[in-house]
């Protein structure tokens, strides 16, 4: 995330920390240890506002916290107009939006109150989840930082003689290795280094509010890395804060470097990092290559801001976790791994602690880094030892039910939702977890009926605040059912608490889409999308709604123009697809639809059977 104009935002206040003697030797002084819980690729950290817990998604790519504009409103937080010539935005890879700014009287971190109020920047767009926005640098940079996210833990530490002293401390016989950081103060905080791609060098930014690494587009060319040539797979749309989306590419690439870190014959992510500056919407340039979430991973990260300098070791396994899910639906390729650093030798520190858990508490954030990094045995196995440990407490089962569910276990995870549920009967994430996997494998429990998923999603719909982003959530699981009334009515409660351009396109789009799939007020409909895209005219997901509409009421040829713009900017659209061969077979065209119903039936085998549930059959 970037900005500009920054005017005279107030940096955090420090927090009241201890002090320790110098001794004689290099010491880490612990002044605070962040739990962090990994939701996929999703580093959460839990903070309070104004005395009421909030989960943040832990940002070292941020240069400044920001909150979601839907949160801002659950909390009660005032907004502050943003007067001509001291405009804030941020920026990222779905564009840039011009944000407003709230102060929170009373702010917790690392378990004490910031003596002073804190302010935020506010924005729209959120990733989803059950975040209120982003912890970023002006927080988390109040001393020394090391990210231990396969252990899930932030530790924060005070250096005493360590000037020219080596600080990855654990790694007292393993290989460590270091780059020198760029500029560091306080206006300039992202933490950014060089590395080398196919011998090329690059600016590289490690950003854990990133899931996955991304290399430029600008970056790629440079390089001489073609997302056309062999070996190249398109994968489909991605995003982040700004309302718009980016296509993104795998691309094989020779060599990568960090450091002593080389990788050899390694896939990485390519996309446009930048639209936010060819537009002109930002003063500052953004690196050539995010180093993202599946890095932290992989990896454990000092961050020496007083040397200027990060260290690392690599922990084993994915370092570019490309075997995991990605954009759209394309290939993803086998992750290559590092060859050792070359730095070795114990760095003169104390060791502040051991990495083994203790508690319940360690043994999940432990068990949900691993399932984040696909190891769902040994995930499985720690989240078991937190539910000994601590047996009534809901996470510990709920955070099992999703690793089940993620492993193709429904039926275990079912049980484990249902144990959450009775421990902590206001869980709305249990709530909806076992809603959601009842409606995509009700074999998970014969006997469950459909009064049981509503049961859940009325819970949901009783717990959550009006402005959540889960109402969106809710009104899909609704429309499944076939309740109409109660799906439109989530998308209605959402779209009068988001009163933004991007906001009031996203609420419109699911509305369209809603009564297109129940072939119910379908003018209505065509209003919405009409709507929709004149507030976000390159969105493929409003095209593809509105086709349906077109399909829905006979006019196959306007139908096949909307496909055609949702799967110029997505190739990888599986209803578009499908959607587009229908309407193909009622033109006549009985072998491009077939071609285009074989496509998207090869990306997703269920497509033909959810069409036919509507009522749309070749």
């Amino acid at each position: 995330m970037r900005t500009r104009h920054l005017g005279c935002m107030a940096a955090l206040a420090a927090l009241s920390l201890s002090t320790a003697t110098a001794a004689d030797h290099c010491t880490l002084q612990t002044i605070g240890v962040l739990p962090v819980e990994m939701h996929g690729l999703r580093p959460l950290v839990w903070t309070k506002i104004n005395g009421v817990k909030a989960r943040f998604i832990l940002d070292s790519g941020a240069f400044y916290s920001t909150i979601w504009r839907d949160a801002a409103v659950q909390y009660h937080l005032p907004l502050t107009s943003v007067v001509a010539g001291d405009a804030y935005y941020v920026a990222g890879m779905g564009g840039s939006e011009r944000a407003a700014v709230t102060t929170v009287k009373s702010f917790e971190f690392l378990g004490a109150r910031v003596p002073k109020a804190v302010e935020f920047l506010v924005v729209s767009q959120s990733p989803g989840g059950s975040s209120v926005g982003l912890l970023g640098q002006n927080v988390l940079r109040i001393a020394d930082t090391e990210y231990d996210l396969a252990n899930g833990i932030v530790r924060f530490f005070k250096p005493i003689d360590c000037e020219h002293q080596p600080l990855a401390y654990w790694a007292v016989s393993t290989p460590y290795s270091y780059v020198e950081l760029k500029s560091l103060d306080t206006l300039q905080s992202h933490l950014r280094t060089t590395a080398m791609v196919n011998g090329h060098r690059i600016t590289v930014a490690f950003d854990t509010g990133s899931p996955r690494s991304y290399l430029s587009l600008d970056a790629a060319e440079r390089a001489g890395i073609s997302t056309s040539g062999p070996g190249a797979t398109f994968l489909g749309l991605t995003g982040g804060i700004g309302p718009g989306s980016t296509k993104a590419w795998s691309v094989p690439v020779d060599t990568f470097q960090l450091g002593g870190e080389r990788v050899q014959h390694a896939h990485l992510l390519v996309a446009d990092l930048d639209p936010a500056h060819q537009a002109g919407d930002v003063d500052d340039e953004m690196p050539d290559m995010l180093l993202g979430e599946d890095f932290f991973l992989s990896h454990r990260i000092y961050v020496a801001y007083g040397q200027k300098r990060l260290y690392f070791t690599y922990n084993g396994g994915p370092l570019f976790n490309l075997n995991l899910p990605q954009p759209g639906s394309g290939t993803a390729k086998p992750p290559a791994t590092p060859s050792a650093a070359p730095q070795t030798g114990a760095a003169t520190t104390e060791q502040p602690e051991s990495d083994t858990p203790t508690s319940a508490d360690g043994f999940r954030r432990r068990g949900m880094a691993l399932a984040s990094m696909r190891e769902f045995g040994r995930a499985l196995a720690d989240l078991t030892h937190a539910c000994k440990l601590a047996p009534t407490d809901a996470d510990n089962y709920y955070e099992r039910g999703v690793v089940y569910e993620q492993n193709g276990q429904p039926k275990p995870a079912l049980e484990d939702f249902g144990t959450a549920v009775k421990l902590q009967p206001d869980d709305i994430d249990a709530h909806l977890a076992r809603a959601l996997l009842l409606q995509a494998h009700p074999d998970a429990d014969p006997a469950a009926t459909k009064s049981d998923i509503e049961s859940d999603l009325g819970a949901v719909s009783r717990l959550a605040p009006p402005a959540s982003s889960v109402r969106l959530t809710l009104d899909d699981a609704y429309g499944r059912l076939g309740d109409y009334p109660d799906a439109l009515d989530q998308i209605d409660q959402w779209l009068n608490t988001h009163p933004l351009k991007g906001d009031q396109a996203t609420g419109l789009n699911n509305r369209c889409w809603l009564r297109a799939t129940s072939n119910r007020d379908l003018n209505e409909a065509m209003a919405d999308c009409d709507h929709a895209l004149d507030l976000a005219r390159q969105d493929p997901a409003i095209f593809d709604s509105r086709a349906l509409v077109y399909l829905r009421l006979g006019s196959p040829s306007d139908a096949i123009i909307d496909y055609d713009q949702a799967l110029d900017a997505d190739p990888n659209i599986s209803t578009s697809l499908y959607g587009r061969g229908l309407a193909e077979l009622r033109l006549g065209q009985q072998a491009q639809g077939q071609k285009d119903l074989a496509a998207a039936e090869k990306l997703d085998s269920g497509i033909a059977r959810r069409f036919a549930a509507m009522g749309l059959a070749p």
